[in-house]
């Protein structure tokens, strides 16, 4: 195991880039049999008040198009949230036949494996802070040794899996990673409140933007309404936890 460890390393070390390196472990993971893998990271996977943050998945191999429609699934994504149950790696099928599971979830895993991503393997990354990440290795209809593949590859993608996101980490390239928010807000409302999340009143915000206070007031409303929060302090900490506005103790 060291010395495969050594070799991942030293493959994913030659990345300049956080898409090469998910190209490498893309080669990687097609070395072990797998077809597709997909990496993920969010700041935080839910919000104070329970809402789930859409993953935004950053995939190799799979079908064109795929994406089209899995945004109406992605909050309902059961692999993610059976991540929350677990540090260890975990087979789709055992998601798949829960007898509890919510339709809409159903609905999710049944979309992907229409499009022949219905077995796989996927190792959650717990974080400090509340971030995440994971990594999903998938085999398609082509593949036979399911079973095979999942028993020889499991400890090997556990590490390998952390590997990937300690490189992403050690690297700088948790920037250039694709991720996924539930709420988007225009440059002027993120700037109006990431002045107010500074302590700043809406006189003062006006001056600072050259805008007029009912502008102000205006932007941080539409923030509001946007965040479905109820007062300024729900509002920041909300975009606080998505990673919209920095904290107030960074300024």
């Amino acid at each position: 195991m060291d010395s495969q460890m050594e070799w991942f390393s030293g493959e994913l070390d030659k990345a300049s880039s956080f898409d090469q390196a998910l190209d490498i472990l893309a080669q990687i993971t097609a070395d072990m049999g797998y077809t597709q893998v997909l990496y993920a990271y969010q700041r935080t996977a839910r919000l104070a008040d329970g809402e789930w943050v859409p993953l935004k998945l950053n995939v190799r191999n799979f079908p064109a198009g795929w994406e089209r429609q899995w945004e109406a699934f992605g909050s309902h994504d059961p692999y993610y949230r059976a991540c929350f149950e677990t540090t260890l790696p975990f087979d789709w099928h055992d998601v798949q036949r829960r007898e509890h599971l919510h339709p809409a979830q159903a609905k999710a895993w049944r979309y992907l494996a229409d499009l022949g991503l219905g077995r796989g393997m996927t190792i959650p990354v717990h974080l400090p802070w509340g971030r995440f990440a994971v990594v999903s290795a998938i085999v398609d209809r082509t593949t036979s040794n399911w079973s095979h593949i999942k028993d020889a590859t499991r400890d090997p993608m556990f590490h390998l899996t952390h590997l990937f996101h300690d490189t992403v980490r050690r690297n700088g390239f948790e920037d250039q990673v694709q991720v996924a928010s539930c709420v988007r807000l225009s440059p002027r409302e993120t700037e109006c409140l990431q002045w107010a999340a500074a302590g700043k009143t809406s006189p003062e915000i006006a001056r600072i933007i050259d805008r007029s206070v009912e502008t102000v007031r205006l932007h941080l409303k539409n923030a509001f309404h946007k965040l479905g929060a109820n007062n300024k302090g729900h509002a920041i900490g909300k975009a606080v936890q998505l990673g919209l506005v920095e904290p107030i103790d960074r300024h």
